[in-house]
């Protein structure tokens, strides 16, 4: 199935809650027919997804960038590298909805569940 003009844009809400990210992303898989794709499957494209997502957040810090030192069009160049970070952040979440719904887990209950218990834990600095 191909996306055309004809067929409606899948929409959020405005205010929406997780549980709404979560059924946006079974319609997107829907309409792409990645509703097929197992589990596993979709554990290694978000692995490949977080790659991608540590790669750019390199580069937004400059780690490693032979071309760091300062530029006229840093500010324009660093816009652009967090918007990159921006949308491969959205890519692994897109994932990580995806893996949540094969295992029809609601990330909202899941969320403030395990929150709730971070918060009476203690971590050393």
């Amino acid at each position: 199935m191909s996306v055309n003009e004809s067929q409606p844009l899948i929409a959020l809400p405005e205010g929406a809650a997780l549980a709404d990210y979560q059924r946006y992303i079974h319609e997107l898989e829907a309409l792409h027919g990645w509703l097929d794709n197992d589990l596993v499957h979709n554990c290694f494209l978000m692995g490949e997804e977080m790659g991608e997502l540590f790669k750019a957040v390199r580069r937004q810090l400059r780690y490693y960038d032979e071309n760091a030192a300062s530029t006229a069009q840093d500010d324009a160049e660093s816009a652009a590298r967090k918007a990159h970070v921006a949308e491969e952040l959205v890519d692994v979440l897109n994932y990580l909805l995806a893996i949540a719904n094969r295992l029809e887990i609601d990330m909202e209950a899941a969320f403030k569940a395990k929150n709730a218990l971070n918060q009476q834990r203690s971590w050393q600095k």
